[in-house]
């Protein structure tokens, strides 16, 4: 063998030798790496659900004063629902299945003057109408979210939680953050409403004629100062007034159907607002 061989093939083997090396330590990196990435998935994960949580409870404190001012509600609907011979179930499931003091009371009244249940399903839905508005106001905020998130969202969307939500997105902006407080704000509502509810049923047995002791005005006035403090928006404003022109023009109609007319209307002016600004913003874009 030629002597200058013995040097190429040592070279050879080390560098195979070399090449083991890194071939064994690499998975060894790679894997350190993985960990890395892992732990700082984790570390977001983690921090993610504590943005979550934060933004839960401050939806969920929020609602405090609006709680205070709906508890009476709850004691009237609650106590209501005894006198008027619903009894305790069916009180409870009346309760958690319209969300809204104002239907409860109107359909509690309906079923003690014997009336059937399609009038009383058609009265709430009536009632309800509002929450249409809101829909629509809220749409833009919310268009991000999964199928099930904005139906469980809708569900807890009552007066207050839509004043109290509407204004904190003005400056909420991550999706999810607005998801998590939404959904703070309205169950922090509902459960106060069942609480509320529970204890009007042990009151109304008590003291049965506690439902006629005016305790729902303060939700009325609550309400109003809500109204006042949301009409900061144009597209608000022509929705608002557009429906109580309606209302007024539409007053003579029997079975209070201009309060339906009126709903939709404003539904639409106010739909019709928003379509018409986007529009807007996308020729000035093009422009």
């Amino acid at each position: 063998m030629d002597p200058l061989d013995e040097p190429v093939c040592s070279g050879t083997k080390e560098s195979g030798a070399a090449d083991e090396r890194v071939g064994t330590h690499e998975p060894v990196a790679a894997a350190a790496d993985g960990g890395d990435t892992a732990a700082a998935d984790g570390g977001a994960a983690s921090g993610g659900g504590d943005a979550h949580r934060t933004e839960f409870w401050a939806g969920a404190r929020a609602m405090t004063p609006f709680m205070i001012g709906a508890f009476p509600m709850g004691i009237i609907a609650g106590a209501a629902g005894i006198a008027g011979g619903i009894g305790w179930a069916g009180t409870v499931a009346m309760a958690a299945a319209v969300n809204s003091g104002t239907a409860m009371l109107a359909g509690q009244q309906l079923l003690r003057d014997g009336v059937g249940w399609p009038i009383i399903l058609l009265t709430t839905l009536v009632l309800s109408l509002r929450m249409m508005i809101y829909a629509i106001m809220l749409r833009p905020h919310m268009r991000d979210l999964p199928q099930r998130w904005r139906a469980l969202l809708a569900f807890g969307l009552v007066d207050a939680v839509f004043f109290v939500v509407v204004d904190k997105f003005k400056t909420l902006t991550g999706i999810r953050d607005r998801q998590w407080y939404f959904l703070g704000a309205s169950m922090a509502m509902f459960a106060n409403w069942i609480t509320s509810l529970v204890l009007g049923m042990i009151l109304g047995s008590a003291v049965p004629d506690i439902a006629s002791q005016g305790l729902e005005f303060p939700m009325t006035a609550i309400f109003i100062a809500m109204m006042a403090g949301a009409m900061v928006n144009w597209k608000v404003w022509a929705a608002v007034l557009g429906a109580g022109a309606l209302a007024l023009a539409a007053h003579p109609l029997p079975y209070n159907l201009g309060l339906v007319v009126a709903t939709l209307g404003g539904a639409a002016i106010g739909a019709g607002c928003d379509v018409w600004e986007k529009k807007r913003a996308k020729s000035t874009e093009v422009a």
